[in-house]
């Protein structure tokens, strides 16, 4: 019986304890003990702000979002927690792993002054404390644990703690700039008002994007601790123990499984299990690039992609430099006058050509009824191939502030087979790109005179 309550006791004074006690089957890894450590800091509020970036089925969830609320509510049951999710019912199903974790006999063992209403109460009374998927509140104390999904409503609800574990469901939202500015916006204008001087935050997530929720914060905000833990250990850390190519636990993932993975998916396996967003260089289609401040002034010409977003590039070249500025990415699906007049308010003369995807002639036409001079691309089956040869002709300059272009460039890439490149692009981040090929095809000449790219039409 001694044994018994020292192990509680234990289990009180340490988060790592307390998994054990809770969850006597959970198999640690040196990397689990290095995040409960920080846990620990964060639940006794020595951290205010905690970031972690660990590979999927790595354990960090179940540390960080199933079992850390448990514990805050034993060590301070008036805390009020906020659990957020890319979806509602994802959200919830974390509520509902947290509220076993307190009903269970060893939890009382270790708190018994935290416990929850036996039967479920959906609304709240006098006497009553709310108990539902969504809510439940400590009996006896203020501390509660609400869960909602990315989008969902705080309203009225003050926040000790907030925790958001992956509020992207997948590559494919992440990928998408409007989906991320709603879940930015919700950050701010939602999760953040909800937050006091004393709040601590805790954010869980896979970095699919350099522009993803993390990535925004970080830039803005230089108060955060971070731990990251790479599946494959590529470089230094002094956080992290392993030697150089070791795995990050092996004994569930191992080195040639991950391997594989980098083969095959390298922005897969660079994203979602190293936590390092962005595509190897050596796979880049145009790796090196020049920042400027502004474009110079010679001859202009603007490219035009048309659907999911419409994208135009302004593009300029002199020599062998090649100048280029975003002028428009609009994932809004905008009409052909609702085109026009935005070019004209960002105050780029509409006059000036504007090559668009020739498989939009009726689109093309409307442009030139609104007053637009757009011309269509010369395109053939190999002038993707001929278009991005052309552009490594020059020294890339990129103004600034053309956020999505330098996101296009960090990210267009060749396809891989059996982890080889090969000479052949994905068919991704390359909306601006098209456009800058559509104007080098119509109009870059080579020092002979003659057009340096020409195609037959298809």
């Amino acid at each position: 019986m001694l044994r018994f309550n020292a192990r509680a006791e234990l289990a009180r004074r340490n988060y790592r304890d307390f998994i054990l006690y809770t969850k006597p089957d959970y198999a640690f890894n040196w990397h689990h003990d290095a995040i409960c450590s920080k846990l620990e800091f964060f639940a006794r509020g020595k951290i205010k702000k905690l970031m972690i970036f660990v590979p999927p089925q790595h354990g960090k969830s179940e540390l960080s979002t199933r079992r850390f609320p448990a514990y805050a509510l034993g060590l301070n049951p008036d805390q009020k927690i906020a659990i957020c999710s890319y979806s509602a019912t994802i959200a919830s199903n974390f509520n509902r792993d947290i509220q076993r974790i307190i009903d269970d006999k060893t939890y009382y063992e270790i708190f018994p002054n935290t416990s929850l209403n036996e039967n479920s109460a959906i609304n709240p009374s006098k006497n009553t404390f709310l108990r539902n998927s969504e809510t439940f509140e400590i009996i006896g104390h203020k501390g509660f644990v609400k869960t909602v999904g990315v989008g969902g409503s705080l309203t009225g609800t003050p926040v000790d703690i907030g925790i958001i574990d992956d509020p992207f469901k997948d590559r494919q939202e992440a990928m998408s700039g409007t989906i991320r500015e709603k879940v930015w916006s919700w950050y701010t204008d939602v999760f953040e008002t909800r937050l006091h001087n004393g709040s601590q935050q805790l954010v869980i997530m896979t970095r699919w994007d350099e522009d993803d929720l993390a990535g925004r914060i970080l830039k803005r905000d230089s108060d955060w601790e971070v731990i990251r833990f790479p599946a494959i250990k590529k470089r230094e850390s002094p956080d992290d123990p392993r030697s150089i190519g070791e795995a990050l636990w092996p004994e569930k993932h191992s080195l040639e499984r991950i391997q594989k993975i980098e083969d095959t998916t390298p922005v897969t396996f660079n994203s979602l299990y190293q936590q390092e967003p962005k595509a190897p260089k050596d796979l880049l289609i145009f790796p090196e690039w020049v920042e400027i401040d502004e474009m110079p002034s010679y001859n202009q010409y603007f490219g035009g992609d048309f659907g999911f977003p419409t994208a135009i590039v302004e593009v300029q070249w002199h020599n062998k430099n090649l100048y280029l500025n975003e002028v428009m990415y609009d994932e809004t699906d905008p009409t052909n006058s609702q085109i026009v007049d935005k070019v004209k308010l960002f105050k780029f003369d509409i006059k000036k050509p504007y090559v668009w995807d020739s498989a939009e002639p009726r689109s093309i036409k409307d442009l030139k009824y609104h007053g637009m001079n757009a011309i269509e691309a010369i395109k053939g089956p190999d002038s993707i191939s001929f278009g991005i040869t052309t552009i490594k002709e020059f020294i890339i300059h990129v103004t600034k502030t053309s956020h999505n272009l330098i996101k296009e460039l960090n990210h267009y890439q060749w396809m891989t087979h059996k982890g080889k490149k090969i000479d052949q692009p994905i068919d991704e981040y390359n909306h601006l790109i098209d456009g800058v090929r559509y104007v080098l095809g119509k109009f870059y000449k080579n020092k002979s005179g003659t057009f340096r790219v020409s195609f037959h039409k298809t």
